[in-house]
């Protein structure tokens, strides 16, 4: 097996076996590495793997070990030894060492407190929250440029989160609070960080987490200004596909029979002209609209 492949199938498994795909890290996917890249591939599965899926204090300090060891890995180069100082201290916050952020530049800091609001989402929900609002306050504060690392580590980190929460079968009122705030989030620095497909996306994904809140005035708009966003740049098939199929959701939702027909419809026409390969996988969310309602 070459890296590719391991790498792969390691986020393919982790999610089921968090604990096995750490210690094959350490030894199949280390060995696998040749370069710089592959080596920042590592350090990112690691970090996520110990932080966001096993959280334990001791699986922590395993994360933190073997960031180390990655970063004095033979093929390691500047950009995978940056990535494990600053998964180091995203793993150390998570473990609650106030001092995680000390020392590092604001912009940093920023960054290491979404990492960490990641990792905490599903396991603690208010700290989360205030992670990330520290995180936004402080990355607005310091009135960064919109291409700088930190603004789109919160776009990352805020759909990430959202989407994560929205996926879960029950959220707590903590837990619904937080998934709202970070595809609030995710939209405001995609705005700034990414192209029109972001911000249509993130407005998507705003859409489906009011919607599992219940607010369906809040979904419906965002529903509709997604696809405000895809009728101003071609109605691209896939994008146009999911905000008809988010707004078809919201007036199913709603009881509205005429304009989840009328929704269920466009999706319909946007699913036709999908690639036969989406079609494969947009499947199961076509499905879904067309029996929402009885």
């Amino acid at each position: 097996m070459n890296y590719a492949s391991w790498i792969d199938d390691a986020w393919n498994r982790h999610p089921d076996d968090p604990a096995g795909v750490l210690a094959d890290t350490a030894t199949t996917g280390a060995a696998l590495a040749a370069d710089d890249a592959a080596v920042d591939g590592l350090l990112r599965l690691a970090h996520h793997v110990a932080g966001a899926h096993l959280g334990s204090p001791e699986h922590l300090a395993e994360g933190r070990a073997l960031l180390a060891r990655l970063a004095g890995h033979a093929a390691a180069g500047d950009a995978a030894r940056a990535s494990a100082a600053l998964f180091d201290r995203s793993l150390a916050l998570t473990g609650g060492d106030t001092q995680a952020t000390a020392g590092l530049a604001e912009p940093e800091a920023v960054r290491v407190r979404a990492l960490a609001a990641s990792n905490l989402a599903e396991r603690d929900a208010p700290r989360a929250g205030a992670l990330l609002a520290e995180a936004a306050a402080a990355a607005q504060a310091a009135d960064l440029p919109d291409t700088h690392p930190a603004v789109r580590a919160l776009a990352v980190a805020g759909n990430n989160i959202a989407a994560a929460l929205e996926e879960l079968p029950t959220r707590d009122a903590a837990t619904q609070a937080l998934m709202l705030q970070a595809a609030e989030l995710g939209l405001v620095f995609w705005r700034r960080a990414g192209t029109w497909l972001h911000e249509e996306r993130a407005q998507h994904r705003l859409a489906m987490c009011a919607l599992a809140a219940g607010d369906l005035p809040k979904a419906r708009g965002h529903a509709e200004a997604c696809l405000a966003i895809v009728a101003a740049h071609d109605e691209v098939a896939l994008e146009a596909f999911f905000g008809w199929h988010a707004l078809g959701l919201v007036e199913a939702a709603a009881g509205a029979q005429a304009a989840h027909a009328t929704a269920s419809s466009q999706a319909e026409a946007a699913f036709a002209r999908l690639a036969p390969e989406d079609q494969a996988w947009c499947g199961v969310s076509l499905q879904k609209l067309r029996t929402a309602l009885p």
